[in-house]
């Protein structure tokens, strides 16, 4: 890991030689192309990184059978509406329990 640690650096000063260089006065289009290559570069590794670390992070949550666990909490349900039919029933057996 230190190794792609070390690329993603000299992907990181290469990208900034590059905007130095397209920032002068009287650069070229070659300077630009160069520094959306290098920054490029630079993207890709970091995404590499990114994606290893997704899937180390799937690889801890496998349960011991390998299926997938839930990494976090499932949503909660939404609460259907009661009809007014049901409010009502549901105010009565409310009213029942209390009165007697």
């Amino acid at each position: 890991m230190t190794e792609i640690q070390d690329q993603i650096e000299e992907a990181r000063r290469r990208v900034e030689i590059c905007r130095r260089r397209a920032e002068r006065a009287g650069a070229g289009i070659e300077a630009e192309l160069a520094l959306q290559s290098a920054r490029n570069r630079l993207l890709t590794m970091e995404l590499r990184v990114l994606q290893r670390v997704v899937a180390s992070q799937r690889k801890l949550c496998r349960g011991p059978d390998g299926p997938l666990v839930a990494a976090e909490p499932a949503k909660p349900q939404k609460h259907r509406r009661m009809s007014a039919r049901e409010r009502a029933e549901a105010a009565f057996a409310k009213l029942q329990k209390g009165g007697a």
